[in-house]
């Protein structure tokens, strides 16, 4: 008896909190997501061309 109280109220209430987890994301910024790939081809760029100089010593 307590197994198939337990069963009924587990399964109802689960369904509802990932229902409104699923519609709280919010929507992905297009400048932030564009502003942080060009960051990070800036500072992979500077870093090679760092370890180039100092491997290659091109002066």
């Amino acid at each position: 008896m307590s197994k198939k109280k337990n069963a009924k109220k587990t399964t109802p209430l689960k369904v509802p909190k990932i229902q409104k987890v699923l519609e709280q994301q919010p929507e992905k910024n297009n400048t932030l997501v564009l502003g942080g790939v060009l960051l990070a081809m800036s500072s992979i760029g500077l870093l090679i061309f760092v370890l180039s100089d100092k491997v290659f010593q091109l002066s």
